[in-house]
């Protein structure tokens, strides 16, 4: 087990149930549900199923990760396969997550966990899940039993993975379970109590023996919207829509929280919650998730302008933002890692335009005088994007759902290693010249 932690991380990022599925969860059960029209919740109508199944082939994924000569590894401890009954643990989860971890430190990559990536058991979810204030203590408990048998394991610990999407999925826009369609109030009061959750969470951990020693941590998705054109047309409806998308994806709504304590939510169309935590919020770093620019048009299609690289999802490469999204969530006076990163390309031809793009800017922030650690590429293998299914390829390694766990490298190989190797010289003399200046 590695004694120190690298002054800067690179690494990859992954989501246990992406990447391994599970039962009886949230998102398993959302995943044989059908829309009010009658299509299949998920596109094509597929389910995760084992996924890519790192949950038992790890070792070969670990093995491929420490290859691209990678020096840390993201990815999320699932509640459902520590708790799948209420109270009741599951010790061979517990025992696998124990041969995760040291297989990693085997490899030299450090461990940075998500106790929680959208994911959580059915029994939570039939109590309410977020949206229930009486249910937070239900989690910090799960924090705690995570931390009891990991802590002397894992230094970074992040409670949630963007709060702010899973509100504004399930409950305004209806593309994460539970599909409710424009409940502005409970969107709100579901990211609230997600934020209480943290901070009971990480007074929990801090509490515990070993609690001081680890940094803990949160998520959050960084994107900006505006209208592709500046035209009168744009300012009158698309502007609104634009400030609508970027308030309720909730960064304003995240920095205020942990500056002050204090939680307001106010919708444009209704649904005012507030609260007072009394105290500034504990927070040792902020993780942030950040692909690219969304620029709508007239008819709310996605574009992007001559010379900017579109993947497979309506965001472009903007490397502007990577900077400008790292300085404003460093305002909250902690270290920031870009906890996730990356392109959807299935053809593989796009991800040296990519590095191009948004490497500089990490190192421009650093050599601004921001405390960077970590940039984590989304994601190792094709794994199981939520709603979209298995369409969208954000992998390093091509993988089908086709029975055979075939995994091939997307692309050229020695570009990425190049990449990710140029970043732990460029990022540690950065901080060196940033410290000595």
């Amino acid at each position: 087990m590695s004694t120190s932690t690298p002054s800067f991380l690179v690494g990859t990022a992954i989501s246990v149930y992406q990447n391994s599925g599970g039962t009886d969860t949230n998102w398993s059960e959302f995943e044989l549900k059908r829309t009010g029209s009658g299509k299949p919740s998920i596109k094509g109508g597929v389910t995760c199923g084992k996924g890519a199944n790192f949950w038992e082939l790890y070792e070969e994924d670990i093995k491929r990760a420490a290859s691209l000569k990678l020096n840390s590894f993201r990815l999320s401890i699932e509640w459902n396969r520590i708790e799948p009954t209420r109270g009741k643990i599951d010790e061979a989860g517990i025992a696998r997550y124990h041969q995760i971890f040291d297989c990693l430190h085997r490899h030299k990559l450090e461990p940075m966990v998500t106790l929680h990536h959208f994911v959580h058991p059915n029994w939570f979810e039939n109590l309410g899940g977020f949206t229930k204030e009486a249910n937070i203590p239900i989690f910090v408990e799960f924090a705690r039993t995570a931390f009891r048998h990991f802590g002397s394991k894992v230094k970074l610990w992040a409670t949630f993975n963007e709060p702010g999407v899973m509100g504004f999925c399930g409950w305004i826009y209806g593309t994460f379970p539970p599909a409710k369609i424009i409940q502005w109030a409970t969107a709100g009061r579901h990211m609230c109590n997600m934020l209480r959750a943290h901070t009971a969470a990480y007074q929990a951990i801090k509490a515990m023996p070993g609690g001081q020693g680890v940094q803990v941590g949160l998520v959050h998705n960084y994107m900006i919207y505006e209208p592709y054109t500046d035209t009168w047309a744009a300012k009158w409806y698309l502007q609104p829509v634009c400030n609508t998308m970027q308030y309720i994806w909730g960064t304003d709504i995240l920095l205020k929280y942990f500056q002050t304590g204090k939680f307001l939510w106010q919708a444009p169309f209704g649904g005012r919650v507030e609260f007072d935590e009394g105290s500034k919020p504990g927070l040792d770093f902020i993780g942030m998730n950040y692909y690219g620019r969304v620029r709508i048009d007239w008819k709310f299609a996605t574009l992007c302008k001559p010379g900017e690289t579109m993947g497979d999802m309506p965001f472009a490469l903007y490397g502007p933002d990577m900077f400008q999204g790292i300085k404003t969530l460093s305002s909250l006076q902690v270290p920031v890692y870009v906890t996730e990163t990356g392109i959807p390309d299935r053809a593989g031809d796009k991800r040296e335009k990519f590095f191009e793009t948004y490497i500089p800017q990490i190192e421009k922030a650093i050599k601004e005088g921001i405390d960077v650690r970590g940039m984590f590429y989304w994601t190792l293998i094709d794994n199981f994007e939520w709603a979209e299914g298995y369409d969208i390829r954000f992998g390093l390694y091509e993988w089908n759902p086709d029975g055979t766990q075939k995994r091939v490298f997307r692309g050229d190989f020695n570009v990425a290693v190049k990449a990710f190797s140029s970043m732990h010289t460029l990022m540690t003399n950065a901080v060196k010249a940033r410290k000595s200046s």
